[in-house]
């Protein structure tokens, strides 16, 4: 019950729904107990020689109209108890992608994409069926169940409907263990099912480097395993399910067994009519529906429980957020301030970033180079958010950017990453994602400036020409530039590339950083760019050769070339080769 604790704010908001369920399911209880009554009735009278025809055509109709009003309110049952539970569906969903959201790098490093939509459907899809078909359960179980044993007991005979009753409290504490059981079991189920659904998404993500490198025998045995372990732990499940059935139907036999032995008894003693006997195994049958919705009960809260605690861990994830500033409004933009005394990824020991100090002024541009793995990433992506800095500070506008709203934020950063990521529909809607409202020619101005607008023109559809998933149909270089338009388009103050044009030809590259400078320069925006290409740095205003986490080297083209370090050594190199 502690799931449904937990969701009372939804119950709070359903509460018209689920109070008009209970009031319909009571009513429907209390119209199932009376054709039993009738029935009974009726067998006394002609064995009493006390009923005549239109006496006993009076209560079929009863009872064939009793049967009719039960069906019509059904319909409407469960009219108001799905309609509910299917809003719980939509807010939990959306409640599960606005956490996703929100989430920073940390999180996403944490839990794997597999694992997310595994909480996302299967997860989500078990703690709705709860507030569905467990409510129904748990009425069923409660209010028939009582209802019934009321009847039984002063309609018929109390002492038979203890005497018979005997089998229930023992199903009831076997199923309660078999329910602790399950709860363990199908933990374990659904942690190996985003095993699973991590295995999938790898494969399907990288299918074209598998088939290149001849992987797919390996890759089919890997999936094998973890799907052989899956289905173990689900085997696991299977067999505490299988158990519940078996209980129900032996402890019902018992308790027809004791009901026919003891109204036996009870006859012979004229303490019972045949009658009364013949209403009481009716009772008797009609409490097989809210002992399997018991057992049944058992089995859905336990799951739910179990999925619960898994999509509650996402939703109510802490990113221990500083606190934020509401007003935040860089009308004016000043200094981006870099002060980094020290940075390691969360799951790492080791400094990936220290001793960083830098000031880059307004409308300004920055080149950032160096050996692989010397944290030029890492600082731009701290600069980003994508990570929480703790021990040092990145101030604009005089402002600790971890106590911007991520919102606004990312509002005026605009971004290119390293990897071009595109999304599975046409060439406008990909490159108009940060600005889902702008026009045919917007989205053909920025093109030119990321000189993909002639590439564009030679599909055969255009800007609306799907691309595939994540961009498959396009060569390395029109992604990367597809991916500059998009970031051309919306109104940035900072604007950050990361090693974008590795897939560019020279001729190209030149155009485009060409066309940035001007952009920037008109806009009065600040530039960053990470590059191993030296020769596009020659006009930036500052460089900063970053080596082992920290500055190597800081100053102007001309200025490094002095130095005879590693950027002359590089530049030299890359110029002569």
């Amino acid at each position: 019950m502690e799931l449904f604790k937990e969701l009372q704010w939804f119950f709070f908001q359903e509460w018209k729904k689920y109070t008009g369920t209970f009031i319909i399911l009571t009513i429907i209880t209390l119209l199932q107990l009376l054709p039993s009554k009738i029935t009974g009735q009726t067998i006394d009278l002609i064995l009493n020689h006390q009923s005549s025809t239109s006496q006993i055509l009076l209560n079929i109709s009863k009872i064939i109209s009793i049967s009719i009003v039960i069906y019509i309110l059904k319909y409407f049952w469960r009219i108001l108890l799905f309609s509910a539970s299917n809003q719980l569906n939509s807010q939990l969903r959306i409640k599960f992608c606005v956490a996703l959201l929100k989430q920073d790098a940390t999180f996403y490093s944490k839990y794997r994409t597999g694992d997310l939509i595994s909480r996302a459907t299967n997860d989500i899809d078990r703690v709705v069926f709860s507030t569905g078909e467990g409510i129904l359960t748990i009425i069923d179980s409660v209010i028939s169940g009582c209802s019934i044993i009321f009847m039984m007991c002063t309609q018929t005979n109390w002492k038979l409907s203890l005497f018979s009753l005997i089998p229930m409290p023992i199903m009831a504490i076997i199923m309660r263990r078999y329910g602790k059981l399950l709860y363990k079991y199908f933990q374990e189920s659904q942690k190996h099912f985003s095993f699973l659904n991590n295995q999938a998404q790898d494969s399907l993500s990288n299918i074209h480097m598998i088939r290149n490198f001849g992987l797919e025998k390996l890759e089919i045995k890997k999936f094998s395993t973890i799907a052989h372990k899956a289905g173990k732990k689900n085997l696991q499940v299977s067999k505490i399910d299988a158990q519940f059935d078996p209980i129900i139907h032996i402890s019902i036999a018992l308790s027809n067994l004791f009901a026919i032995l003891g109204g036996s008894f009870l006859i012979t003693k004229k303490q019972l009519t045949f009658g009364q006997l013949t209403s009481f195994i009716l009772y008797l049958g009609s409490m097989i529906w809210p002992i399997l919705a018991f057992a049944w009960m058992f089995n859905i809260l336990e799951r739910s429980n179990v999925s619960w605690t898994r999509i509650k861990k996402i939703i109510n994830y802490n990113n221990k957020k500083k606190p934020q500033i509401n007003n935040f409004n860089p009308k004016k933009p000043l200094n981006l301030n870099i002060n980094i005394k020290k940075f390691s990824f969360p799951s790492r020991t080791n400094n990936s970033l220290y001793n960083i100090k830098l000031i880059i002024p307004n409308n300004t541009t920055l080149g950032i180079c160096g050996p692989t793995g010397s944290g030029k990433t890492t600082l731009i992506r701290l600069i980003q958010k994508n990570f929480m800095l703790h021990k040092g500070v990145i101030k604009y506008c005089q402002n600790d950017i971890n106590h911007i709203q991520l919102k606004k934020w990312r509002s005026i950063v605009s971004v290119v990453n390293q990897t071009p990521f595109l999304f599975s529909t046409n060439i406008f809607n990909n490159i108009a994602f940060g600005k889902p409202n702008a026009t045919i020619q917007e989205i053909k101005y920025v093109a030119k400036l990321a000189c993909i607008h002639k590439d564009i023109k030679k599909l055969p559809q255009g800007y609306q020409t799907q691309i595939g998933e994540k961009g498959i149909k396009l060569s390395g270089g029109q992604k990367q530039r597809i991916t500059i338009a998009r970031a051309f388009l919306i109104p940035s103050k900072i604007f950050i590339l990361d090693d974008p044009l590795s897939a560019v030809d020279h001729d190209t590259e030149h155009k485009i950083i060409k066309n940035i400078h001007k952009y920037t320069k008109k806009n009065n925006i600040t530039t960053i760019i990470v590059t191993h290409r030296l020769s596009i740095l020659e006009k930036f205003n500052n460089i900063i050769v970053l080596k082992s986490g920290t500055i190597l080297q800081q100053g102007s083209h001309e200025q490094l070339l002095l130095q005879k370090n590693w950027y002359s050594e590089m530049y030299n190199y890359q110029k002569f080769k």
